[in-house]
């Protein structure tokens, strides 16, 4: 018997059911899904029309490795791969991998990659280059040496949701009291703000080798909140930085795998200020899927298999992704539907994100998209005539 590729999984996303699982399902392998919402894969995996012939999905306490362990020995599964894409669930994922003796990521660095207090410290404890920072929870009294303005965020957020700049201590007392009223007793990290533009460094690791496959520039909102505006794929910043961001990412002990790490590139160099070690998201991954000549989906799980690096030249193609985001709370009365377009050379596309008579609840986060525009064109000129020519299209009505 076959064994099997498993994939582990929380909440059913489209990098998953759309993306991942049809890849490996093109690798030949019998597949099985993990998961502790079985029945709202099966949903996802029937709205988008994904085959599951030979597809198996099992429940379990993903976030528990032993769970998960325990339940492919009572099934007698014995697994040829191991992988997550999710952000909670690497630790379990290379546990599990580990236990099988399958290729996987070390379970101390996905543990220090999620945890954003111990990612600091472990960057301090390597002398790599790193903001100050303090973990903060409640009852604690306000740091007397905080370095005004800092940056507060969930020790373990994601998607910028709760991230905000307080530039002296009567803001951050007033967030810390907002934020624990939502969130009783999560832990909150407090970091100096850094000063420059941020970049994305993506990279893919065999063990031994690790490669930067590219990344976007990123435009930000104003702060006090850090909303992704625009990103713009192999920008002049990231280009010009990546070499040592790749050094900085390679040092922190990532080696296997897909990689998604952020850096702001200050007067003094790049500084890593977040690695998620999975892939890119927010439909960045389908584009990268389109942009390179191998493919993305596929490429991530041949590493799960065992099989080492690549040297395919990149494409030299151009990219970009726009967001457009709700300047303020309402109810959507009339917007643009998501459509696609493409001939020689170009793609573009445009997802709705919210359906017509949603209510909108600003969150000052990713969570705010109305809707996002991607596009790939063979030169910066014909980007540009593309962006102008479809974002001119776009309308929507917030009440």
């Amino acid at each position: 018997m076959q064994r099997p590729f498993v994939i582990l999984s929380h909440v059913a996303t489209h990098a998953v059911c759309e993306g991942f699982l049809p890849a490996a399902q093109r690798r030949g392998h019998p597949l099985l899904i993990v998961t502790d919402h079985a029945q709202e894969h099966w949903r996802h995996l029937a709205d988008a029309g994904i085959p599951v012939d030979g597809l198996e999905i099992l429940e379990c306490d993903v976030f528990n490795p032993m769970a998960v362990i325990e339940l492919l020995h009572a099934h007698g599964q014995r697994p040829r791969a191991v992988f997550s894409n999710s952000d909670h669930l690497q630790t379990s994922c290379a546990l599990v991998a580990e236990a099988f003796d399958c290729p996987g990521k070390d379970w101390r660095i996905c543990h220090a990659a999620k945890n954003k207090a111990e990612m600091r410290e472990r960057l301090q404890r390597l002398g790599l280059p790193g903001p100050w920072f303090q973990v903060l929870t409640p009852g604690m009294a306000l740091p007397a040496d905080a370095p005004f303005p800092l940056v507060a965020k969930p020790r373990e957020g994601v998607a910028s949701l709760d991230v905000q700049l307080c530039r002296n201590a009567g803001e951050l007392a007033a967030y810390c009291e907002a934020f624990w009223q939502r969130q009783p007793n999560r832990a909150l990290l407090l970091e100096a703000y850094l000063q420059g533009p941020l970049f994305t460094l993506e990279t893919l690791g065999d063990g031994q080798r690790l490669q930067a496959i590219g990344g976007f520039d990123v435009s930000l909102s104003p702060p006090p909140h850090f909303v992704e505006l625009e990103a713009r794929w192999n920008g002049p910043v990231g280009r010009a930085a990546r070499n040592a961001a790749l050094a900085q990412v390679a040092a922190f002990g990532v080696n296997f795998g897909v990689c998604h790490s952020e850096f702001i590139l200050t007067a003094d160099g790049p500084v890593l200020v977040e690695i998620n070690y999975r892939s890119i998201g927010d439909g960045r991954e389908f584009l990268l899927d389109r942009l390179l000549p191998q493919g993305w989906f596929e490429r991530i799980l041949a590493l799960h298999l065992g099989e080492p690096l690549d040297d395919t030249e990149n494409s030299s193609a151009e990219a970009l992704v726009h967001y457009l985001v709700a300047l303020h709370g309402g109810r959507l009365l009339a917007a643009s539907p998501s459509f696609r377009a493409e001939g020689d050379g170009y793609w573009v596309d445009y997802c709705a994100l919210r359906e017509v008579g949603e209510e909108i609840r600003l969150s000052n986060s990713n969570k705010d998209y109305l809707g996002v525009l991607r596009l790939i064109a063979p030169d910066d000129a014909a980007l540009q005539a593309r962006f102008d020519a479809a974002r001119s299209d776009l309308r929507w009505e917030l009440a």
